[in-house]
């Protein structure tokens, strides 16, 4: 084989490296604006998702619902055609149990909800679907303690544990990106050793421009 169409064969194997010049430049308002579409496409994906299982979960509840319901009034019908008036007064005696015990559940969950509302609503959520699976997750994880408070498993309340949550890398995108000052960024871009008066208008933006392009993703909220 000739040694000239061995090199050219190697060559054209070779993976094409990427250089700074072809380095995408993810902190323009262009690339930003692209990634806040993909994000909220995704995230728009997933709450339909969730709605539909949601619709779907309902759905088979209510049905369950009414078919227990329909063999209760039967059940409690023939006990009465039958003469068994103490079977029946217990009968209606559990099912009103039962529903107060359903009620002091909904009021439960809705003192919770309401608690997680209102610590969520502190923080800067990326829309409304985001901050809808925030609070599944979060609540997911609650626990009442002994006095019948609602607590995180672990024990924390529930704003350390939102706090917590929020700082979490893997939740970032559920968050607004959060926005540095013009002129913190400025100061940042200066050499060290050099002072702002030595430096031109050109020489910061340059500055600046370098540090925009060494950042990655989570450190822009995505």
């Amino acid at each position: 084989m000739n040694d000239d169409t061995t090199i050219e064969t190697n060559v054209a194997m070779e993976p094409t490296m990427e250089t700074p010049e072809n380095k995408p430049d993810l902190s323009s308002p262009e690339a930003q604006a692209i990634l806040k579409t993909m994000v909220d496409e995704q995230l728009a994906g997933m709450k339909e998702n969730m709605n539909k299982m949601s619709a779907q979960r309902d759905e088979a509840m209510k049905k369950a619902v009414e078919l227990e319901e329909g063999v209760k009034a039967a059940k409690l019908e023939k006990l009465e055609a039958e003469g068994k008036t103490s079977e029946a007064l217990q009968m209606k005696l559990e099912e009103a149990l039962a529903r107060v015990n359903s009620l002091t559940s909904i009021n439960t969950t809705l003192t919770r909800d309401h608690a997680v509302d209102r610590i969520l609503g502190e923080q800067d959520f990326r829309n409304v679907t985001a901050k809808e699976m925030a609070k599944t997750q979060i609540v997911g994880q609650l626990k009442q303690d002994e006095e019948g408070g609602w607590v995180h498993a672990t024990g924390a309340s529930i704003g350390d544990f939102v706090q917590t949550f929020a700082k979490d890398e893997e939740n970032a995108f559920l968050f607004k990106p959060k926005q540095s000052t013009g002129a913190a960024s400025m100061q940042q871009a200066v050499t060290p050793g050099q002072s702002d008066a030595s430096l031109t208008p050109k020489d910061s933006l340059d500055n600046l421009q370098k540090q925009l392009q060494g950042m990655d993703l989570s450190q822009m909220g995505f």
